[in-house]
């Protein structure tokens, strides 16, 4: 037989073969309530559910001014909170040029409205930076400007990508022109490496056992975190013993 009629023969063979085994194999079968939760209580027993571990530092916003209503300046805070997952807190305040860092805070963005100002001021090495609503009097150029000084505040710096606010930027008109004010991937690259560094990490989302394995797990909620506690911190029954091995001496 012609080889080439060969391979179209197996060709088809396998076909057909797989057409019939798909038609065998039964559709995923939907589970009762009961099974749902028995599945469920055997997950909560075998990890205790998922919880969150804390990031460490501090992200801190103080407002000193009234020029764009609380509102909008805490529900900015909060959306820059979601997406950096960062320990992130919004406070009254005030700042001078000789003003200090509360101690609690790692990063610190102030808030201000003067008019002798430039629209931001940022001290990379200090970690702080100032957004100036005085200059920025229309449409939603204050939170591009927070999201530019966040990012300059947190180490990051301009972007190559056009849909990103870390794009030049020399007055306020240009922040016109600026597709979003939404961080871009490069921005939060550089973000993450520069707030590790400077000892700052993210939450994270981590089973109950594992967090009981690594030492950093809060007192058992439930049933299944305290036998789960109580399993990882369990003291051993029996001592070690220590073997003398006479090929190394010891």
């Amino acid at each position: 037989m012609n080889r080439c009629i060969k391979k179209v023969l197996l060709a088809a063979n396998i076909i057909v073969a797989g057409a019939l085994f798909a038609q065998e194999v039964s559709p995923r079968k939907e589970l009762t309530p009961e099974e749902r939760t028995e599945r469920y209580q055997k997950m909560m027993e075998r990890t205790g559910g998922i919880i969150d571990m804390p990031g460490t530092g501090k992200l801190l916003y103080v407002n000193c001014q009234s020029r764009v209503v609380e509102s909008e300046v805490s529900n900015r805070v909060e959306k820059i909170k979601r997406t950096l997952k960062f320990n992130t807190e919004l406070r009254q305040g005030s700042w001078s040029l000789q003003s200090k860092n509360p101690e609690d805070a790692t990063f610190v963005v102030y808030i201000v409205d003067d008019e002798k100002l430039p629209m931001s001021l940022v001290a990379v090495e200090s970690r702080w930076g100032v957004v100036n609503t005085a200059t920025l009097k229309l449409g939603n150029r204050f939170s591009k400007e927070l999201t530019r000084v966040t990012t300059l505040v947190l180490g990051a710096a301009q972007s190559q990508i056009k849909t990103s606010p870390m794009r030049t930027v020399t007055k306020s008109s240009d922040l016109d022109q600026l597709l979003t004010d939404g961080f871009c991937p490069d921005s939060v690259n550089q973000i993450f490496g520069n707030t590790k560094a400077l000892g700052m990490t993210r939450s994270k989302k981590s089973s109950y056992i594992r967090a009981c394995q690594e030492g950093w797990a809060h007192a058992p909620t439930n049933q299944y975190q305290k036998a789960i506690w109580d399993k990882v911190h369990q003291l051993p029954t029996k001592p070690m013993k220590i073997k003398f091995d006479p090929k190394v001496g010891r």
